[in-house]
C-alpha cells in the first residue's frame, strides 16, 4: 500500500473520488459524498446513526480537510476503518465485502483508543521508573544510614573493649601487686623463724658441749649437783619453734575454655549489653542457641521507674539490647538496658502498640478507642517521624507485630466490632488476611517460623502467616486471665498471667506447655502488670504503670 493525501471538496466524493455531483455531507464523518456513496454509507452499522445534511444546507460546514490515509490494497478506496479481526486498515468496500461480518472500528476511533491505551501503559512504566527511583532512593539512604549505624556500634564495641582491655591491665597490676606483696612478707616471716632456729640452735649446741664436757670431769661426789644443774639448764634451754609455713597464693588459672567460656560469654554481654555472638564467626566458643535452658526460679534483675511518666502502654524491644517504649504523654522512649533514657521523641499520637521492624525503625498505633484512627505511624533509625499505612476509615488499628521478612502484621477491630489481622509489606501495602476472629485482638506476636499467635478473650490463635489455621489453646483454668505474650529468640511463646501469684508460662510453637514459673513483686500493682516484650539478653519486661521489672528466666 502506497501512501496518499485525500482533501474533501465540494465538488468530488470523497469515498468514490468520482466527479459526480455531491449532495451529501456527513457530519460524524466530516466528509462528502454523492447519492451511490450516500446510500451504502446509512447500511453501514457503524454509520447508521450518523447524520447526513443536504449539502446545500451545511452552510456552515468546513470547505476542506486534510487527513492522511492508507490506499486500500484491493479498491482505489481510502482505508477508513480498522478491521479488529484481520488487524488491518480496509475501506467501505472492503466493509461490505471481505469483512463484512468482521468488527471492526473508525479509524478516527481505533487510533483513540489505541493511543488511550499506550498512553496508559506508558503512564504505568512511568509511574513504575518513578516507584524505582524512590526504592532507588530509599535503600540509598537506608545503606548510608546502616553504613553509619554498623560503624558506630562497631565502634562502640571497641570502646568497650579498650576499657576492658585496660581494666584488665590494671587488674592484672594489682594481682601482681598483692602477690608480690605477700611473697615479700611471708619471706620475711621465714627468714625471722630461720634466724631464730638458727640461733636457737648455736646456743643450745654450745651448751650442750659446756655440760657435756663438766660431767666428763666430774667425779661421783659432784654428780648431784650436776646432774640438778643439767635438768635446770636444759629446762631453761627450751623454746616454741613451732614453725609457720606460710599458705601459698591460690591464683588459679584456668586454661581449658570449656571451664571458662560461659562465664567469658555472661561478663562480655553484661558488659557491652548485647548478643554478640549472634553473629556468625570463626570461635571456639560455641553457644547453643537452639536448646534455652530456663532457670528454676525467675530472679528479679532490675526495677526502672521512668521519670516524669504516668503510665507505659508498651514497650518493644531492639536487636541491640534496647528498648522503645510508648507512654501515656505522646512520647516515645529509648532505654537502655540499665534504665537510662538514650532518646526521647514527642510525637503527636499515643503509641499504645509498638513493634520493631528487621530495618530497625519501629512501628506504633493508637489502640482501639484512642483517638479512632486507622494510621500507622513509623520512626525511623534517624528518629524521623512519618505515616507508614493509612487503612480504611472504616477500621481501628490495634496490635502489631513484625516478621523476619520485614513484614508487618496488624491487628484491627473493624466496624462491626470483630478483629481481624492483615499481612502489610514493607511500604505498608496489604498481602493478604491472616485471620478473622469475632472478639477483638488483644495481641498478637510472631516468630521466626512464621507462626503467628493471636490472642482474643477466651482463646491463642495460632495461624500460619498465610492464613492457615494450625492450633489453639483455650484461656481456661490456670491459663483464665493471661494477659500479655510474646515470642522468644527460640520460637516459644511467653505468656503472663497476673494475680496473687504471678506466673509465667512458656509454651512451644505448637501449643504445648515447656516451664511455668510464679513469683511474686513487692510493692507493685497486680492489676497494671503485663508482659512488654524479650530483649536480646533474654531478659523479660514486665510494664506496671509508670515503672519496669527486669527479668532474667534463662540461664
Amino acid at each position: 500500500m502506497s501512501l496518499s493525501k485525500q482533501v474533501a471538496v465540494e465538488t468530488s466524493c470523497d469515498f468514490c473520488e468520482s466527479a459526480v455531483q455531491v449532495t451529501w455531507f456527513c457530519r460524524d464523518c466530516v466528509n462528502n459524498m454523492c447519492e451511490h456513496c450516500k446510500r451504502t454509507h446509512t447500511k453501514i452499522p457503524l454509520c447508521r446513526n450518523h447524520v447526513l445534511l443536504p449539502i446545500s444546507e451545511e452552510q456552515s460546514a468546513p470547505k476542506a480537510r486534510a487527513t492522511v490515509f492508507f490506499d486500500c490494497s484491493d479498491h482505489a478506496q481510502a482505508c477508513q476503518f480498522q478491521c479488529r479481526t484481520c488487524n488491518r486498515q480496509i475501506c467501505v468496500l472492503c466493509l461490505t465485502s471481505t469483512h463484512k461480518s468482521h468488527d471492526f472500528l473508525a479509524l478516527n476511533d481505533y487510533a483513540k483508543l489505541t493511543r488511550e491505551h499506550l498512553y496508559l501503559t506508558l503512564n504505568s512504566k512511568s509511574k513504575e521508573a518513578h516507584a524505582i527511583t524512590d526504592t532507588l532512593n530509599t535503600l540509598a539512604t537506608h545503606k548510608e544510614t546502616y553504613d553509619d549505624w554498623v560503624n558506630q556500634k562497631l565502634k562502640e564495641v571497641d570502646e568497650v573493649f579498650d576499657h576492658l582491655a585496660k581494666d584488665l591491665e590494671i587488674l592484672r597490676t594489682d594481682i601482681h601487686d598483692k602477690v608480690e606483696q605477700k611473697r615479700n612478707n611471708d619471706i620475711i616471716a621465714m627468714d625471722q623463724q630461720h634466724q631464730r632456729g638458727y640461733d636457737f640452735r648455736e646456743r643450745l649446741q654450745y651448751q650442750v658441749k659446756q655440760l657435756g664436757s663438766e660431767l666428763d670431769h666430774c667425779n661421783d661426789h659432784e654428780l648431784t649437783d650436776l646432774k640438778f644443774k643439767i635438768e635446770t639448764e636444759c629446762t631453761n634451754l627450751r623454746e616454741n619453734l613451732t614453725v609457720e609455713l606460710p599458705k601459698l597464693p591460690i591464683v588459679r588459672m584456668m586454661h581449658n575454655p570449656e571451664e571458662f567460656k560461659d562465664i567469658l560469654i555472661k561478663v562480655l554481654t553484661k558488659i557491652v549489653k548485647t548478643d554478640l555472638f549472634t553473629l556468625t564467626t570463626a570461635t571456639s566458643f560455641d553457644v547453643d542457641r537452639e536448646t534455652p535452658h530456663f532457670r528454676e526460679d525467675l530472679h528479679l534483675d532490675l526495677t526502672v521507674k521512668l521519670p516524669g511518666c504516668k503510665y507505659i502502654w508498651s514497650i518493644a524491644a531492639r536487636d541491640d539490647g534496647k528498648m522503645w517504649i510508648g507512654t501515656e504523654d505522646k512520647k516515645l522512649r529509648l532505654v537502655d538496658n540499665f534504665g537510662n533514657t538514650v532518646k526521647c521523641l514527642q510525637v503527636s499520637h499515643c503509641a499504645a502498640h509498638l513493634t520493631v521492624l528487621t530495618s530497625g525503625d519501629v512501628l506504633c498505633s493508637n489502640g482501639y478507642g484512642i483517638d479512632r484512627t486507622s494510621t500507622i505511624h513509623k520512626v525511623s533509625l534517624n528518629f524521623d517521624v512519618s505515616t507508614f499505612s493509612r487503612l480504611s476509615q472504616t477500621v481501628e488499628v490495634g496490635p502489631l507485630a513484625s516478621t523476619i521478612h520485614g513484614n508487618v502484621l496488624v491487628g484491627i477491630r473493624n466496624s462491626i466490632g470483630r478483629g481481624e489481622v492483615l499481612h502489610l509489606s514493607p511500604n505498608g501495602k496489604t498481602i493478604n488476611k491472616v485471620a478473622q476472629v469475632t472478639k477483638e485482638i488483644e495481641r498478637l506476636t510472631t516468630n521466626d517460623e512464621d507462626h503467628v499467635f493471636i490472642k482474643d478473650a477466651s482463646c491463642i490463635w495460632i495461624m500460619s502467616i498465610k492464613g492457615e489455621f494450625l492450633n489453639q489453646i483455650e484461656l481456661r483454668g490456670e491459663l483464665k486471665g493471661v494477659r500479655g505474650l510474646v515470642c522468644d529468640r527460640f520460637g516459644n511463646l511467653v505468656c503472663f498471667r497476673p494475680g496473687d501469684s504471678n506466673n509465667i508460662r512458656v509454651f512451644s510453637s505448637r501449643g504445648s506447655l515447656l516451664k511455668q514459673f510464679r513469683f511474686s513483686l513487692k510493692s507493685c500493682n497486680e492489676r497494671e502488670l503485663d508482659i512488654g516484650d524479650i530483649d536480646a539478653n533474654d531478659f523479660i519486661w514486665l510494664r506496671e504503670e509508670e515503672s519496669i521489672h527486669i527479668l532474667k528466666y534463662l540461664v
